[in-house]
């Protein structure tokens, strides 16, 4: 993607997502968002803590996601981690912005080589927790909300379209290729280098790929709780359902995952959220409420995020090599 292109996309995003924002905002009913977000008040903090809990999980992922005798402590790791994500949500480029960056971050302390590996190993196990997400609240919504026939039926579809999507990603990754056939397209030698990460650290440290996932599903209870409680403020004396939460939670994950492009999902969780609200007979204005107070989280973390990437130091990498998995390596990078 070029420079140009990405700042086309980022700006279009940026409009529609403004659009959609003051739509969503408009149909609920300004007065009534704004009475709700002071119904959390200072419950902000707990909100706060609670994605700061969830940024240390992630970052243990890829600590665990590293060979035991290479040294990448959590500060270290929660710091490039937070950077990262701050990084991936001011561009459209997603991944392809926020991971670069946590290499760069922790240049000094992994070698690009393991730095590379580890984060593939992580996102890939990362994204199967999201799709254990996905079904699960996809699941939740079928068996606790009557919809109509048509949505039920596409709430069935959609569930088999993850089962079958996983299984293809996993035999993608079992290797297809025919060397017969020539060299492998850029994308398919991708793949082939995210297989043999994974297949080499899975062979060697499969209890810790087990463990990566077990806190990968945390982090999504995190998530789950962390709507719940925003729900129960933004609610006040009205009964929240925690099944709800879940299905709330799994609505995020779909919107952060398709709509990564557009700065913050700006205006298009606001109106998805004021949607599903209705679904689950809670009023719209607390759902579209909900992304607000995920948006001021977002721009917490982010900033300290970006102010983490200002001040890092732009000095040469010393070598580092990687242990175990390769010959030295020895560059030398600037900012």
């Amino acid at each position: 993607m070029s420079p140009r292109f990405s700042r086309l996309v980022t700006l279009l995003g940026g409009v529609v997502g403004a659009i959609l924002f003051a739509y969503a905002v408009d149909r609920a009913g300004t007065a009534e968002i704004v009475d709700g977000i002071r119904g959390v008040g200072w419950g902000f903090l707990a909100i706060l803590a609670l994605a700061g809990l969830r940024f240390m999980v992630r970052a243990e992922c890829w600590r665990l996601c590293v060979p035991p005798s290479t040294r990448l402590t959590r500060r270290q790791a929660f710091t490039a981690f937070l950077a990262g994500d701050a990084v991936g949500n001011v561009t459209p480029l997603g991944l392809l912005a926020s991971e670069p960056a946590k290499v760069f971050l922790t240049r000094h302390h992994l070698a690009t080589r393991e730095s590379v590996s580890s984060l593939a190993v992580e996102n890939l196990v990362y994204g199967a927790s999201v799709i254990a997400m996905v079904g699960m609240g996809i699941a939740v919504l079928l068996a606790t909300v009557p919809l109509p026939r048509p949505w039920f039926l596409a709430g069935i579809g959609a569930i088999c379209a993850l089962v079958v999507g996983s299984f293809v990603v996993a035999r993608l990754l079992r290797g297809t290729w025919d060397h017969g056939r020539g060299e492998r397209p850029p994308w398919r030698q991708r793949l082939a280098g995210v297989r043999v990460a994974i297949l080499g650290f899975s062979g060697d440290y499969g209890a810790r790929l087990r463990r990566v996932f077990a806190l990968d599903l945390c982090f999504h209870a995190l998530a789950v709780l962390e709507t719940f409680i925003t729900l129960q403020w933004l609610l006040g004396d009205r009964v929240v359902m925690f099944t709800q939460a879940v299905v709330f939670e799994a609505l995020n994950r779909i919107v952060t995952v398709a709509f990564k492009f557009v700065p913050f999902r700006i205006g298009v969780d606001e109106a998805l959220s004021g949607a599903l609200a209705a679904v689950l007979a809670i009023d719209p204005a607390a759902g579209v409420a909900l992304a607000v107070v995920r948006k001021i989280r977002n721009l917490f973390w982010s900033g300290i995020g970006l102010a983490i990437v200002a001040a890092h130091p732009a000095r040469a990498a010393a070598p580092v090599a990687p242990t175990g998995h390769g010959v030295t390596e020895t560059r030398r990078e600037t900012g």
